[in-house]
């Protein structure tokens, strides 16, 4: 892991710019987001040497080309340091925010905000965590608004997006009509593949002919199942992500004869098929290293010659090192208790939150350095226009002059409007009890899918983890002035009688929270010794 550059005028600055869809939201957005950016890099003594700019795209999805070649830059090495306005325009997403965030960090790139306090510190993460968990909760609440007028249109029968299916289009009441043009080629595809002939042989004939897909794309193997599945060709109106489904609001291309013989060879073809195992959730996957030889730990996966049940592993990536293989659902539940039980019961989230608490003061007491920076370059520019001032009173003025007492004026105007601007807004804050609910939130949901819940304690409280054949630590994001208060709480009473219990040996920030486990016979060799940390 690299190791984070220390931040200062020398430092290669990049800005990432972004403005979601929508008609509140244009390229005076981005000019706004320029010019916080510009201000905040030259108050510590900075320049900004590129931009990446993402227009008319949302945050809730890493699909942003500016916002991909950002990362790729980092991991050659091309910038110190990334600026953003906040948190919510590097991602509205807190799984890709979290994904995102560590990989720059590892590629030893800072991360900065113009619009928000920069904390640092362990305790400063999980703040940022929970911004970000705030601009998550922003994002459903306008998508909630935007969902609604798009189901009046889809009730309606009606285009509720850009694409249009292949063979139909639009009028100009958005209601879907037959493109006499490429509704040919539906035809064709349906009545091949209802008479048997496979989808590479439909495919190659299509591309031979000249014909594109309905993005002006080449067809492929995919492209005929997902057209045979499309029951718009029959006529429906259907909208998954709006529950709304209408017969006959669409003019079918094809018969319903038709539609059901292509059906009936779509369930014969897949039940040719072979059947794949679905691919697992290896979720320590990133943060988790092999504490022997320092490389990152990967999943791996095995079948019994007996039965054909699938094991799955945590394995090494050094094909050098003699790490045995961990089995994944004991470790992913042994690190899931040791955050339950060391971070999420009453007296440990009382410790962060009065952690949090203190960063949010002293924070909230540092000088605005933008705001005094603005009153002095005022006061500077309200000085020279008394002076050129005086000069016209006692007549020695000339034109030139005259023309730059015009420029001040303007400059005057553009200061006085920032710094009422900064005036107006307000710093958010948290009160005690806003930490403490929100920190409670990251207890169990009973609706909440394990794997969904195990991300979220990892991408929040854990910074690291590193493993042997006998021992695992875990690296908290907290300091060590918290865990000292945390010592004082109450503790599990850990013992030596039971092989299968989980003894804490030392805990601390600079020794981060170790944990011994002991040895216990395997019944399978290649798993490795490990206990078994009681959770219930």
């Amino acid at each position: 892991m690299k190791r984070r550059k220390n931040i200062d005028g020398n430092c290669r600055l990049v800005a990432y710019y972004r403005y979601s869809g929508g008609s509140g939201q244009t390229e005076q957005s981005i000019e706004g987001q320029r010019r916080d950016c510009e201000t905040f890099a030259k108050l510590h003594g900075m320049t900004i040497l590129h931009e990446y700019i993402d227009r008319h795209i949302s945050g809730k999805t890493d699909d942003r080309a500016a916002f991909q070649q950002m990362i790729k830059g980092s991991s050659k090495g091309a910038f110190d340091a990334v600026i953003c306005w906040k948190t919510d325009r590097f991602a509205r997403n807190r799984y890709d925010s979290a994904v995102y965030k560590k990989q720059l960090r590892d590629n030893g790139v800072e991360i900065m905000y113009a619009a928000e306090s920069n904390v640092e510190g362990a305790e400063g993460i999980i703040i940022e965590g929970l911004m970000e968990a705030l601009a998550e909760y922003y994002s459903a609440e306008l998508s909630k608004k935007m969902r609604r007028g798009m189901r009046e249109s889809a009730l309606k029968g009606q285009a509720i997006s850009r694409c249009r299916a292949l063979g139909l289009t639009t009028d100009e009441n958005k209601r879907f009509v037959i493109d006499e043009k490429t509704a040919p080629t539906v035809r064709f595809i349906f009545e091949h593949y209802a008479a048997g002939e496979s989808s590479t042989s439909i495919v190659a004939q299509l591309n031979a002919a000249g014909k594109r897909t309905s993005q002006g794309n080449p067809f492929n193997k995919s492209s005929i199942p997902r057209i045979i599945q499309n029951e718009m060709y029959r006529g429906v109106y259907s909208s998954r992500a709006y529950n709304v489904r209408i017969e006959g609001a669409i003019p079918a291309i094809i018969g319903a004869d038709l539609w059901e013989r292509a059906q009936t060879m779509l369930k014969i073809n897949r039940q040719l098929k072979a059947k794949h195992e679905p691919k697992a959730d290896y979720i320590l996957s990133g943060k988790l290293f092999c504490g022997q030889c320092g490389r990152l730990m990967k999943g791996v996966s095995g079948h019994s010659g007996g039965n054909g049940e699938v094991y799955r592993y945590y394995a090494c990536s050094n094909p050098q090192c003699h790490k045995h293989n961990v089995p994944k659902s004991m470790l992913e539940n042994k690190v899931f208790c040791s955050i339950r039980d060391n971070l999420l019961h009453p007296a440990a989230m009382e410790a962060l939150v009065d952690a949090m608490m203190e960063v949010q003061k002293t924070d909230s007491q540092k000088p605005d350095l933008e705001r005094e920076a603005l009153v002095r370059e005022l006061r500077d520019v309200q000085r020279r226009s008394k002076n050129i001032m005086d000069a016209i009173e006692t007549g020695s003025a000339n034109p030139q002059l005259i023309t730059r007492l015009d420029d001040l004026t303007q400059q005057e105007s553009t200061l006085t409007f920032q710094l009422s601007t900064m005036e107006r807004g307000q710093p958010l804050t948290f009160t005690r009890d806003q930490f403490l609910y929100l920190l409670k939130n990251f207890c169990a949901q009973p609706t909440e899918p394990q794997d969904d819940y195990m991300h979220r304690l990892l991408n929040t409280f854990v910074t690291r983890m590193e493993i042997t054949d006998s021992e695992l630590l875990i690296y908290f994001n907290i300091s060590e002035n918290t865990e000292n208060k945390n010592k004082n709480a109450p503790q599990q009473n850990f013992t030596k009688e039971s092989s299968t219990e989980m003894r804490l040996v030392q805990q601390s920030w600079t020794n981060p929270n170790f944990f011994l486990l002991p040895h216990q016979p395997s019944k399978r060799p290649q798993i490795g010794r490990f206990g078994c940390h009681p959770c219930s």
